[in-house]
C-alpha cells in the first residue's frame, strides 16, 4: 500500500508542505540575523556584545514557533496526541533518554563552541532557556509536522522528512545526533500517541548536562562530563560507552514489544 502513496489524495501536511515549512523557518531565523547584522552596521546596536549569542538562539524560538502555527493550520488545526501511557512506559522511556545522553556525549569534544560562545553569560546558557528552545522545537518538529506526517505516511518517510531540519545546526557531528535524537522521539510519538511524552523526555536528553555544569563549575556549553570529569579514564569511559549503546538497544527493543501504534494514516481516496 505504501507504494500507492503518490497517487493518493492527502489532505493535511505532506511531504512537500513539510520541507517547505523546515526552509521557511530557517529561512526566517537567517532573515532575522541579517537584521540584526544590518543594525549592527549602523551603530544601533554592539554585534560583539555578549548578548549577540542570545539573539541568535531567540530568533531560533521565534521562527520554530511562527511556522509550527502556519503547520497547525495546515493540519486542519489538529493538535498531537496526548495519550495516556502507563508508568512502566514513562519509566523506558526516561531510563532511554538517560541513555541517550551518555550515547550522544561522545560527539562533545568534536564540535565545541568558540571561545566567545563559551564565555557568554546571556539568557540563552540558562537551563529555562534550553527548555523553552527545546520545546519549540519539538513542537515544531514531533507535534506539527511529525504528527502530521504520521496521519499520511508511514514512520520511516516521516522520519526521514523531519530529519531535513536537523541541518540547521550545521556542525556535522551535531547534525549527526540530533538526526538520530529526532528518530527516537517520533519512533516514541508513534508507539505511544503520547505528546507529553515526547515534550518531557525530549528535555530529559539533555537536562543533566546542565546539572553538571552547575555541580563542577563549568562554563562550557559543550562538554563531555563523562569522559573528562565523571569517569576515572578514556579506557573506562569508552568501555562503559559500548555498554551504554547495547543498553540503549535493549531498551528500544524492549519499548517496541511493550507498546503498539494505533492507526495512524487517514483512509484517503484515490486521484483516480
Amino acid at each position: 500500500m505504501d507504494d500507492l502513496d503518490l497517487i493518493k489524495k492527502k489532505t493535511g501536511m505532506t511531504i512537500g508542505t513539510a520541507w517547505i515549512l523546515m526552509f521557511s523557518s530557517m529561512a526566517l531565523m537567517f532573515l532575522l540575523g541579517i537584521s540584526y547584522g544590518v543594525a549592527a552596521g549602523m551603530g544601533k546596536i554592539n554585534a560583539r556584545s555578549e548578548n549577540a549569542f542570545d539573539f541568535v538562539m531567540l530568533f531560533m524560538v521565534i521562527s520554530f514557533l511562527i511556522f509550527a502555527g502556519i503547520g497547525f493550520i495546515i493540519n486542519k488545526k489538529e493538535l498531537p496526541y496526548f495519550s495516556k501511557v502507563s508508568s512502566k512506559i514513562w519509566f523506558l522511556v526516561f531510563v532511554l533518554s538517560l541513555l541517550w545522553n551518555f550515547v550522544a556525549s561522545i560527539f562533545s569534544d568534536y564540535y565545541l563552541l568558540n571561545a566567545e560562545m563559551n564565555q557568554s553569560v546571556g539568557f540563552s546558557k540558562s537551563w529555562w532557556f534550553a527548555i523553552i528552545l527545546n520545546a519549540a522545537l519539538v513542537i515544531f518538529q514531533h507535534g506539527v509536522i511529525g504528527h502530521g506526517l504520521l496521519r499520511n505516511y508511514n514512520l520511516k518517510k516521516s522520519i526521514i522528512a523531519i530529519s531535513f531540519i536537523c541541518i540547521v545546526f550545521y556542525i556535522p557531528a551535531a547534525v549527526f545526533v540530533l538526526i538520530i535524537q529526532s528518530a527516537m522521539l517520533l519512533f516514541i510519538y508513534y508507539r505511544t500517541a503520547s505528546f507529553w511524552l515526547v515534550l518531557v523526555n525530549s528535555t530529559v536528553m539533555y537536562l543533566p548536562d546542565y546539572i553538571y555544569r552547575g555541580i563542577y563549575k563549568l562554563e562550557k556549553m559543550n562538554y563531555n562530563y563523562y569522559k573528562n570529569l565523571i569517569l576515572p579514564s578514556d579506557f573506562t569511559y569508552y568501555c562503559v560507552w559500548v555498554s551504554v549503546v547495547f543498553a540503549t538497544c535493549g531498551v528500544l527493543w524492549y519499548f517496541k514489544n511493550s507498546t503498539s501504534p494505533i492507526k495512524w494514516q487517514r483512509d484517503e481516496e484515490s486521484i483516480f
